[in-house]
C-alpha cells in the first residue's frame, strides 16, 4: 500500500493562522479581565445589597421601637383613645377605653362605632360627624351607655386622622370617665344647700318657733277651759299635734345644719349594736308589728372609734326607714362584719323597695316619700356617716326590698 502524503503548509497559511491565535489570545485576556471587573461589581453590588439590607432591617427594628413605644403610651394613659377608619370601622381602642366602657378590644375591633358607642346618642357627637364634615370636638361632653347597658358620662374630644402627605386616614376619639366629677360636683351642690340651710334655719328659729311656741300656749289654755265631753277639744288636740310637728321640723333643720362635733370613743361594736337593735326591738313590740329582725352577727368581738350618740341616730334610722318599708310585715337583717381596717354594717329589709329616680333623690334635703317624714333623715344619716369618713350606699328593687351598707374606718381619723 502506498502511504498518504502530508499536505504541505504554505508560509502564507502559516502566517494566517498565528495571527489568528494571537487575536484568540487577545480576545481571551480581554474576557478575563471583563469577567474580573465583572466579578468586581458584583462583588461590590452584593456588598451595597447587603449594607442596604443591613440599614434596612435596622430601621425596621427602629419603626418597630417607635411603633412599641407608641404603643406603650396608649396603652399607659388613663384616657380612652379611639380610632376609625373612613368607614366609621373601629381600628384602634386602647387599655383604659375597654376600662371605661366594659368592651375588650378584640370585642370592638372591626365594628361600627355607632354599634359600640353610638347607642342612644346623636351622631353629632361622634367621630363620625367629625370625619364627614371635619370639625373637631373639644372637651365636650355626652352620654354612652356601657356594655352592661349602664350610662357613663364622658368629656371627649375628636380630630381627623391623617398621613405625613395629608391624606384622611379616619377620625380620633380621645374620651374620659366623668363619673368622679359629677359625684364631686352634686356633693359641691350639696354642701352648698346645706350652707344655704344654715342660713335658713337660723330665720326659722327665730321668726317660727316663737310664734309656735304662742300658738301652743293659747292652745293648752283653750284646752284646759275645755270640759272633757265638748267636742271641741279634739279641735284643739289637732292644733297642738299640728304645732309639735312643725316643732319637729324646725328641731330637725337646725339639726341638720349644725355642724357635727365628732367625738370618737373606742367601743365594743357588737356590745354596742345590740344595744341599740334592742331598744328598738322594745319599741317595735310596743308597737305590734309583724317583723322579724335577724342578727347577723361574727362569732368575735372587736372594737371601733366611733361618736356612739350620733352613730346611734344612724342605726335607729336606718331600722325606722325598713319598718317603714315593710307595711304588711316582713323580715330585716343587720348583718355587721370587721373587714381589714373598716367595719361593714347592713341593714336589708324585704319591703316595698324603691324605683331608680327616687334613689336618686334619698340624701337631698327635704326630700321624701313619707307623708309625716320631713326629708332630713337620710340626709342627717349620710352627714353623721360622713363626718366619721366613711361611706353609705344604698341598693333597691322596686317590690323586692332595700340593702344599706355603711362603711367606716376602724382606726384613728
Amino acid at each position: 500500500m502506498e502511504k498518504k502524503k502530508t499536505p504541505k503548509i504554505t508560509e502564507d497559511e502559516l502566517s494566517t493562522f498565528t495571527d489568528s491565535y494571537a487575536q484568540f489570545n487577545k480576545i481571551t485576556q480581554k474576557l478575563q479581565l471583563a469577567y474580573k471587573e465583572l466579578e468586581k461589581k458584583f462583588e461590590d453590588l452584593n456588598l451595597k445589597l447587603e449594607e442596604t439590607n443591613n440599614q434596612l432591617r435596622q430601621s425596621l427594628i427602629e419603626k418597630d421601637k417607635i411603633s412599641n413605644y407608641l404603643n406603650n403610651i396608649l396603652e399607659s394613659i388613663s384616657s380612652g383613645v379611639l380610632v376609625i377608619n373612613p368607614l366609621g370601622k373601629i381600628t384602634l381602642f386602647n387599655r383604659a377605653a375597654g376600662e371605661i366602657t366594659g368592651y375588650r378590644t378584640d370585642e370592638v375591633l372591626g365594628k361600627d362605632y355607632l354599634e359600640i358607642m353610638g347607642k342612644d346618642i346623636g351622631k353629632e357627637a361622634t367621630p363620625l360627624h367629625t370625619l364627614e364634615t371635619g370639625i373637631c370636638h373639644l372637651n365636650e361632653e355626652k352620654e354612652v351607655l356601657d356594655k352592661k347597658g349602664n350610662k357613663i358620662p364622658l368629656g371627649f374630644s375628636t380630630s381627623i386622622l391623617t398621613d405625613g402627605e395629608n391624606n384622611q386616614l379616619g377620625a380620633v376619639e380621645v374620651f374620659f370617665d366623668l363619673s368622679h366629677i359629677k359625684k364631686l360636683e352634686q356633693e359641691i351642690a350639696r354642701v352648698k344647700t346645706l350652707a344655704a340651710l344654715g342660713e335658713m334655719a337660723a330665720t326659722v328659729a327665730h321668726e317660727v318657733r316663737n310664734p309656735l311656741g304662742g300658738i301652743a300656749g293659747f292652745a293648752a289654755i283653750l284646752e284646759k277651759d275645755l270640759l272633757e265631753d265638748d267636742p271641741r277639744r279634739k279641735w284643739v288636740k289637732k292644733i297642738i299635734e299640728g304645732v309639735e310637728i312643725l316643732n319637729r321640723i324646725v328641731i330637725n333643720l337646725l339639726n341638720y345644719t349644725k355642724v357635727v362635733k365628732f367625738s370618737p370613743n373606742k367601743v365594743d361594736f357588737l356590745r354596742f349594736l345590740d344595744d341599740t337593735l334592742n331598744f328598738f326591738m322594745m319599741d317595735l313590740s310596743a308597737r305590734a308589728k309583724d317583723i322579724e329582725v335577724v342578727k347577723n352577727y361574727p362569732q368575735e368581738k372587736f372594737e371601733c372609734l366611733i361618736d356612739a350618740e350620733q352613730f346611734r341616730q344612724v342605726v335607729l334610722n336606718l331600722l325606722r326607714n325598713s319598718v317603714q318599708a315593710l307595711p304588711e310585715g316582713g323580715k330585716i337583717e343587720v348583718l355587721t362584719r370587721p373587714i381589714k381596717d373598716k367595719v361593714i354594717l347592713k341593714i336589708s329589709d324585704s319591703g316595698v323597695g324603691m324605683d331608680e329616680a327616687t334613689q336618686k333623690k334619698l340624701f337631698s334635703p327635704f326630700f321624701t316619700t313619707k307623708e309625716e317624714g320631713t326629708g332630713l333623715g337620710l340626709p342627717t344619716v349620710k352627714k353623721i356617716v360622713d363626718a366619721h369618713k366613711g361611706k353609705i350606699e344604698i341598693e333597691s328593687d322596686k317590690g323586692k326590698g332595700t340593702t344599706v351598707t355603711v362603711s367606716i374606718p376602724r382606726g384613728r381619723y
